[in-house]
């Protein structure tokens, strides 16, 4: 019954914001897509954040909404923002590509979801960077406003990376790049005077039992020298390994009704 109420408080809350007419006339939602029931924002946030969706979503066409409410009346926000969803229609065009981005402050509930063209533009391993990167540090603030921009803008980014056809993923992301480079000059430049150095300081622990002798005669049996036999003995190995690697699958996992999300804690 308490998400039932919810429910129809947050109904209201998006049918008593004016519509965007310029989305509803070119296949979009037609609604708010930022609607500030928990009143997390002032109302020129709130209109600035709106005017930013309305032309990303335009460019891009694939929505950005974001929700914020009291209480959601359920424990599973991830279940509640595809309800949401789905029960008003969000969505841009045919297959209703968009991106839901759901707070409730009754207990700190967030959920992240995806739909459509959303599923392709935002793939897991760029939704978890979106929200550890940032959005939840400056939510853990209560910068509201800092998080939604920081969420539209980002979100921008990645639907421009996916229209080129390179969408975010572990393999695209700018700063593993530059991660993996740094180890990878590491490797190269360090390990290898790392080993010279152990190699050196191991020759020269043995070499401290040696004394200088003017002759050899302490080592020659009496009768003289006769070889009867010949061994090759190897003292060292030197063993030389190669990193392979691995590949991360990327893409996104997409559960039964078409959605692909997150959900936790702020």
């Amino acid at each position: 019954m308490k998400r039932l109420l919810s429910m129809i408080i947050l109904t209201l809350i998006l049918c008593c914001t004016l519509p965007s007419p310029a989305l509803a006339a070119d296949g979009g939602y037609g609604g708010p897509l930022v609607s500030d029931g928990a009143r997390c924002l002032t109302d020129e946030e709130s209109f600035a954040l709106e005017d930013i969706a309305m032309e990303l979503s335009q460019r891009y066409r694939c929505e950005l909404y974001i929700v914020t409410m009291d209480d959601m009346g359920t424990e599973d926000a991830y279940a509640f923002a595809k309800d949401l969803y789905r029960e008003h229609g969000m969505g841009f065009g045919t297959d209703k590509s968009g991106l839901l981005f759901l707070l409730s402050m009754a207990r700190r509930d967030y959920a992240l979801v995806a739909y459509g063209y959303g599923n392709t533009a935002f793939t897991d391993y760029g939704k978890d960077v979106l929200l550890e990167r940032h959005v939840l540090p400056r939510l853990a603030e209560d910068r509201y406003y800092d998080a939604f921009a920081a969420y539209l803008n980002t979100s921008g980014e990645y639907l421009a990376m996916a229209r080129e056809g390179t969408p975010f993923d572990a393999d695209t992301d700018p700063e593993q790049g530059k991660t993996r480079f740094l180890i990878k000059l590491g490797v190269t430049l360090l390990l290898p005077l790392l080993i010279a150095g152990a190699v050196c300081l191991l020759w020269l622990r043995r070499m401290r039992t040696a004394r200088p002798a003017r002759a050899a005669d302490q080592y020659i049996p009496a009768g003289g020298f006769r070889l009867t036999g010949r061994e090759d003995t190897f003292l060292f190995r030197t063993e030389t390994r190669r990193t392979i690697e691995k590949k991360s699958l990327g893409g996104v996992t997409i559960d039964k009704d078409g959605f692909s999300g997150r959900s936790g804690k702020f």
